[in-house]
């Protein structure tokens, strides 16, 4: 049971990483001028509107391509974690660890609490949660010498 309750966390998180790159991909074809969609516009125009007006108290300036890119890099350690974390390797739980810690940079970078922090949370309990249902098993390709 344990281990099913673990898997479904794994695919919550994977399918969100999923998302991540979904949105971040689109979302940098569209600043990139590669696809042209109203909706994605929009998209563009209102976190170009946030970055804007955080542009003061950024602690590392982001651009619009700089910022669907980290996004983007996001879901990818995040999907290519939580598989990780399926097959119950140690490296898929310190990839899931970079990309928390890259989320919380965010909120450090922007000097922004906002109701998305919450999501945070909410991921690091279900990253402890993972570790103690289905924790990493040692490999013969993860002993060092």
């Amino acid at each position: 049971m344990k281990r099913i309750i673990g898997i479904f966390i794994a695919i919550l998180l994977l399918g969100y990483g999923l998302v991540r790159i979904g949105v971040g991909a689109s979302l940098l074809a569209q600043t990139l001028d590669v696809v042209n969609f109203p909706d994605l516009a929009e998209g563009v125009a209102e976190v170009k509107v946030f970055i804007d007006a955080r542009v003061n108290d950024q602690i590392l300036p982001f651009s619009l391509n700089g910022y669907f890119g980290y996004i983007f890099a996001m879901g990818v350690l995040l999907s290519t974690g939580s598989a990780g974390a399926i097959a119950r390797r140690k490296w898929g739980y310190n990839t899931l660890g970079v990309y928390l810690a890259m989320h919380a940079a965010l909120f450090i970078n922007f000097q922004e609490i906002n109701p998305k922090l919450i999501g945070l949370l909410l991921q690091i309990v279900m990253l402890y949660l993972l570790y103690y249902l289905m924790p990493p098993i040692s490999g013969k390709s993860e002993k060092t010498t």
